[in-house]
């Protein structure tokens, strides 16, 4: 609910305060002239009735005519507060009603009292009682009816006298009026006045107020020559602004060179942190290239062990193989198997010569190549192991393949370990698919297996040296740890794309010559 203005709160109090004052006076006036209309009112009765009866007591006769009937009636009508008149006949010492008004009230005896002072001629006798109407009271007057110097009867009068509540209940109307005319001057007057004296300079000050909310510190109130307390109180909201500005002003200024500070430590504090990253960086590489340089220093030392260790029982089975050749036919199949074997052996040892020589960091010789020739002299060499190992041997070869700079024996070496890791994936046999094809500047070599397939971690580390999932005496770690390292000789890519249970595929990318 919205609360009232604060002219329409004044007024009502002051309008009650008036009310009040004004009901108080108001009873206190009735009061006053209730008393002097009543005074007034009783002399009116005494002199009614003392005429009517010196009237009658001049005029007797009327008293036993119907002229007195009339003339009662005429007497209580003249005026609205006389209610009653009656004629009173005094016969054995007792007053009998003779007649009365029309609209008389009801007949009450003349008490002993009364009838004593009326006899004695005393006109003045006056009873007042209380009507049967509480809000009234009635006024009554005995005078003697005199004939010859003796009481023959005597005139009652009875007027009914006006009361406080009468009276006020009378001026009520007025009274009404001047109390909604008295409000309505007093809301008027003092809406006039607030609204000069409060209302202004308070909406002044509260809309100053509003505009500093928003951020306008400039604001300030007119304040007039002589002020009133709403003048003082504006000038004090002047002089705080002012003082709210100063220190806004200290308060930005000191934000200002705390940004620029702030600033110039987060730059500083970016640069460390980005030659600390670059020294992070360059000390996990360098961590990296190291533990990869001590990896390979031992595979180098093994190798040149293993390649030492294996040259001499190579020699002897060479030997024992070219006295089995030259006992058999030079056409017969197992002439051509020995043959076979012989080249391999040959390969062989020029493998562990080379590997002897890159343990002296020498350097193979590149010839152009066609990627499926070589593919084809791998697959004549291992397929009596494929059928063996139940793997079946899908090829798609492109026609017409254009060449590369490549060394076949270091190639074959290549093709060969990816073969034997896909047959060691497939322990019960499967299929082997072997691709090649060609985009504008590469050559795609892809071997496909449906074997056991790998994880993600286990992708991730196939290439680390000495890492290997066989068990332990059935391999080394080294199989595609060289096979990575022939294909950054020949500046070729191999991708690895496998899940576990789905087989795996190896994707060897190597550039046009």
């Amino acid at each position: 609910m919205k609360p009232l203005p604060l002219h329409l709160k004044i007024s009502l109090i002051a309008s009650i305060i008036s009310f009040v004052v004004l009901v108080v006076g108001y009873i206190i006036i009735c009061a006053n002239i209730a008393g002097k209309i009543q005074e007034k009112e009783k002399e009116l009765a005494k002199l009614q009735a003392k005429n009517l009866a010196e009237q009658l007591s001049i005029s007797q006769e009327i008293i036993d005519s119907e002229e007195l009937q009339r003339l009662t009636n005429t007497i209580s009508g003249s005026r609205p507060n006389l209610v009653t008149v009656r004629i009173w006949k005094l016969e054995n010492d007792n007053f009998v009603e003779v007649i009365g008004s029309e609209d008389s009230l009801p007949v009450e005896e003349i008490n002993a009292e009364t009838k004593n002072a009326l006899i004695n001629k005393n006109a003045s006798e006056v009873i007042n009682q209380q009507s049967r109407e509480v809000t009234s009271s009635l006024y009554r007057v005995f005078s003697p009816i005199v004939i010859n110097n003796t009481v023959t009867g005597a005139v009652e009068t009875t007027e009914k006298l006006d009361t406080i509540s009468t009276i006020a209940i009378s001026f009520l109307a007025n009274l009404s009026w001047i109390t909604l005319i008295t409000f309505l001057l007093m809301t008027t007057a003092l809406y006039l006045v607030l609204q000069r004296l409060v209302y202004h300079p308070l909406e002044n000050l509260l809309a100053a107020i509003e505009t500093a909310k928003k951020g306008d510190l400039k604001i300030g109130v007119a304040v007039r020559e002589n002020p009133d307390e709403f003048g003082k109180l504006s000038g004090n909201f002047n002089q705080m602004m002012s003082q709210i500005r100063q220190m806004t002003n200290e308060r930005e200024q000191q934000n200002e060179i705390l940004r620029e500070k702030v600033k110039e430590a987060t730059a500083e504090l970016v640069d460390k942190n980005e030659q600390l990253e670059t020294a992070n960086l360059e000390l996990f590489h360098s961590s990296s290239k190291m533990s990869e340089m001590e990896r390979l220093v031992a595979v180098g030392q093994t190798a040149a062990q293993f390649a030492h260790e294996v040259g001499t029982p190579l020699n002897l089975i060479s030997g024992h193989v070219q006295l089995l050749q030259s006992s058999l036919p030079e056409n017969s199949p197992e002439s051509k198997r020995l043959q076979t074997i012989t080249t391999q052996i040959e390969r062989i040892e020029k493998i562990v010569r080379e590997m002897l020589d890159r343990t002296r960091f020498g350097k193979t010789e590149h010839t152009i190549l066609n990627l499926n020739q070589v593919l084809k002299k791998t697959l004549e060499a291992v397929e009596p192991i494929l059928a063996e190992s139940k793997v079946k041997l899908i090829t798609e070869f492109e026609q017409d393949l254009p060449g590369i700079s490549g060394n076949s024996e270091r190639l074959q070496q290549v093709f060969l370990n990816l073969i034997k890791n896909s047959m060691d994936a497939m322990p019960n046999g499967g299929a082997i698919t072997i691709s090649t094809f060609s985009t504008q500047d590469q050559i795609k070599v892809e071997f496909t297996d449906n074997g056991i397939g790998m994880s993600q971690e286990t992708v991730s580390k196939i290439f680390q040296p000495l890492f290997t999932t066989k068990e332990r005496g059935h391999g080394t770690g080294l199989g595609l740890v060289i096979v990575k390292q022939i294909l950054d000789e020949h500046n070729a890519q191999i991708k690895v794309e496998s899940q576990s249970g789905a087989g795996a595929k190896f994707s060897l990318i190597f550039l046009i010559h």
